[in-house]
């Protein structure tokens, strides 16, 4: 049943290039030479609408300004193949091969590394999305107007033109530019569904679960960046040796929206959609664009608009869906395509009555603004324990979790990770904590909305580590208690179902299964029970013994006494920000301290507060 899922896929993906061949070839039956070029500038524009698409689609990156590195590349060629002089007049034009080679190499190069430098200013800052999308726009709308200062290099107001490769004639050319389409559209399909290509749709979608996965986040999206503007400078370096021309239009807002355009009709995230939306309108804008130039920007603006507003995946996909229902058929239920294989678990020694401190905590204070939420939390977490954070609401349990997993937070104290050599832990990131063995299960669910629980699971192997950029895994390995985890909560069956259709329980357990998945050494849990049934709670509450018996540190936070009393070995109560005590379940089920902070009539000493 996998392999007809894979042969639907399989003839979806057929029907889609067929349309983009079939578009390739419409120039060469015509015999135009006009429909000809035409054509063939389509399939530049088209090489830079789908790495808009990589960039905006699969990264969630709102790229505004992505004619910048278009207009790099052809203004390379330009430059590289002209004689320009002082107030911009173009002396000579046309150079060998090797030159435009050369020139479009040194285009895709600059745009690339132009893009890196925007892409660390901006990323490693901690940007948010409208930071990124208004610097784009400011870089496309300044690069315009900045084009007629330098005309020495290139030729001011007038441009550059007349540089025209001569060795292609017209259907030459065609045949080119539908070759570099294809082959740069066929490595991006092979790219976007590989298991770099699942990263990249996390980041998208929630980046900030992927940091506590321990990835670095900032040189995902650098990288992803720089690879787009690569490739759209490598498109404007084709358009302009084909063309021969180049001037201050090819960099501005204009264009930039109209790749905009090109991508939000074909569709986002899907490749080969932008790159036929891109041809259809460049067949069809033509035209209309020189018939009515005032009213095609209008258009183009209100399509964008409507689209974003009303057909958020594009207008091509709903069409590529029916298609594909007419052809193949439908009621056909999907089958999982990937699958969960257990391996043997980490050699990790078991706890021993003299173990040593895995995380050490004193003085921790910490406080939101003028809140103060810890207030002076000292504490010994042991190697291979089984810890329980109990406490009243607002004691601080959740905070402690997120201090303890985010050294880059401002606060104040001590903490230690002794996992071999002692790591200070104040100034590490989310993703360097993760790296080490250190992981999370949120209290609330923070998953990928669009990725499956198979896809979860994968990602949360990969443990910080960029996954293949081509290879797409099928089998992937777990500890067997992940295998448990899943069919404790429901997910066995469900591999291949998307988180956004998830209960609140089950999307618990892919939480859950997430953090176990990444073999860490300590694990924090913050109410993995919540949301399960009795039943459901006593068989997490099994698992959780389990990882501890293998050596993990396991620090839960919980609120159901009775089910913390049957699986700790210590439980630590917090109180108004401090540890008001630690020991055994028993211990701690008859203290009156403890007592007394849940029934709140327990209050701190004076200047404690």
């Amino acid at each position: 049943m996998a392999a007809a899922l894979a042969s639907r896929r399989t003839v979806l993906a057929c029907l889609s290039a067929a349309a983009l061949v079939g578009a390739a070839m419409t120039g060469a039956l015509i015999g135009d030479a006009y429909v000809t070029m035409l054509l063939a500038q389509s399939f530049t524009y088209a090489i830079a609408a789908i790495s808009l698409d990589l960039v905006w689609g699969y990264a969630g990156i709102p790229e505004l300004g992505h004619s910048l590195w278009f207009g790099i590349g052809a203004l390379c060629v330009g430059s590289m193949t002209t004689s320009v002089s002082e107030t911009g007049g173009v002396l000579a034009a046309g150079a060998d091969a090797t030159t435009y080679i050369l020139a479009a190499a040194v285009g895709v190069v600059l745009a690339a590394a132009m893009a890196a430098i925007v892409g660390w200013y901006a990323f490693s800052r901690g940007a948010t999305h409208f930071y990124i999308a208004v610097v784009g726009l400011a870089l496309a709308a300044a690069a315009q107007p900045a084009y007629s200062q330098f005309p020495r290099y290139t030729g001011g107001e007038g441009g550059l033109f007349g540089f025209a490769y001569e060795g292609f004639s017209n259907a030459e050319w065609y045949y080119v530019s539908a070759a570099v389409l294809l082959c740069v559209t066929a490595f991006l399909i092979v790219l976007v569904r590989s298991d770099f290509g699942l990263l990249l749709r996390a980041v998208r979608d929630n980046e900030r679960r992927v940091r506590y996965l321990g990835f670095n986040v900032e040189r995902i999206k650098i990288a992803i960046y720089s690879l787009g503007a690569a490739l759209a400078g490598l498109a404007g370096a084709l358009y302009a040796a084909m063309e021969g021309a180049v001037s201050a239009p090819l960099f501005g807002t204009l264009f930039a929206t109209e790749m905009m355009v090109w991508v939000a009709v074909g569709g986002r995230g899907t490749i080969l959609g932008p790159a036929i939306g891109t041809i259809a309108l460049g067949l069809g804008g033509s035209k209309l664009s020189a018939a009515f130039p005032l009213e095609w920007s209008l258009f183009l603006g209100l399509a964008l608009v409507l689209i974003v507003v009303f057909f958020q995946a594009g207008v091509l996909p709903p069409i590529a869906r029916g298609l594909a229902r007419a052809v193949l058929g439908s009621g056909h239920k999907a089958e999982q395509n990937r699958s969960l294989v257990a391996g043997r678990e980490t050699a990790v020694p078991a706890r021993d009555a003299s173990a040593s401190a895995a995380i050490e905590i004193s003085g921790l204070f910490f406080a939101y603004g003028g809140l103060r939420v810890l207030r002076g939390v000292n504490l010994e977490i042991l190697k291979g324990e089984l810890l329980c954070i109990v406490g009243p609401n607002g004691a601080g349990k959740s905070t402690l979790i997120e201090v303890l997993t985010d050294g880059a937070r401002n606060f104040a104290g001590q903490v230690a990770f002794l996992l071999g050599d002692r790591v200070e832990h104040q100034g590490r990131q989310q993703d360097v904590i993760a790296r080490s063995g250190v992981v999370r299960k949120f209290q609330v669910p923070s998953l990928f909305p669009s990725m499956t629980v198979a896809e979860h699971i994968l990602l949360a192997t990969s443990n910080g580590r960029w996954p293949s950029v081509w290879r797409r895994t099928h089998a992937i390995g777990v500890p067997p208690v992940v295998e448990a985890i899943c069919a404790a909560s429901g997910l066995t069956g469900r591999l291949e179902e998307v988180a956004a259709d998830l209960s609140h329980g089950v999307a618990q357990g892919l939480e859950m299964a997430m953090a176990v998945a990444t073999r860490p050494r300590i694990v924090f849990m913050d109410e993995p029970t919540a949301g399960l049934s009795a039943v459901e709670r006593a068989v997490v509450g099994d698992l959780l013994r389990v990882l501890a018996k293998s050596g993990i540190t396991v620090v839960l936070v919980e609120h159901d006494l009775d089910f913390v009393e049957r699986i700790a070995d210590r439980v630590a109560v917090l109180h108004e920000g401090r540890v008001l005590e630690v020991g055994a379940p028993s211990q701690i089920a008859q203290s009156d301290v403890v007592r007394g902070a849940y029934l709140g009539s327990f209050e701190l000493e004076k200047g404690d507060h």
